[in-house]
């Protein structure tokens, strides 16, 4: 089947028909829809189904499983400025007698927790540590975010440029 994947960014962009009497067409502008543009592709580049910027991270993280999966230089913002991409996963299964319950237990039952730890050390700079927090972890099951996370740690021990946020440098 085709591969698809889904950019979602949470904030203000005025939208409307653009174009002239002939040929109009419904479209957004701003920083936003620039940075829709970027979620997506690194969603795709990434293995994500659905990708998300931090705005929309926050509003979901407590109704669904969520990890990072790539800091980037967005140049369309003044002044440029490094964001975060998350990928939203499955929503958490929680039960409705038992949801303060569930919520409150959220981190520890995470099962993308050996993932966000090793994540928050590559971020730190220890790309050793995230390395070895994640390797015994198994990218089974066809999870392309974890194999390409894990290809990218192998490849920064022997090169720390791949530590630097991916670079957008178009419109």
């Amino acid at each position: 089947g085709k591969k698809f994947s889904i950019g979602i960014v949470s904030g203000e962009v005025k939208c409307g028909n653009m174009g002239c009497e002939g040929m109009k067409k419904f479209s957004f502008i701003g920083s936003l829809a620039s940075w829709v543009h970027v979620v997506e592709r690194v969603g795709r580049l990434r293995g994500a189904d659905i990708a998300i910027d931090h705005t929309t991270y926050e509003e979901v993280v407590n109704i669904a499983y969520v990890r990072a999966i790539q800091h980037v230089l967005f140049k369309k913002h003044s002044p440029e400025k490094v964001l975060m991409v998350y990928e939203a996963m499955h929503a958490k299964d929680l039960k409705e007698e038992e949801w303060m319950y569930q919520l409150a237990e959220g981190e520890r039952l995470n099962p993308n927790k050996t993932f966000n730890s090793s994540y928050d050390l590559f971020m730190a700079g220890d790309v050793e540590g995230a390395f070895g927090a994640i390797e015994k972890q198994d990218a089974g099951d066809g999870d392309a975010v974890l194999a390409d996370y894990k290809s990218r740690l192998q490849k920064a021990r022997s090169n720390p440029s791949f530590m630097e946020p991916l670079d957008f440098a178009y419109a």
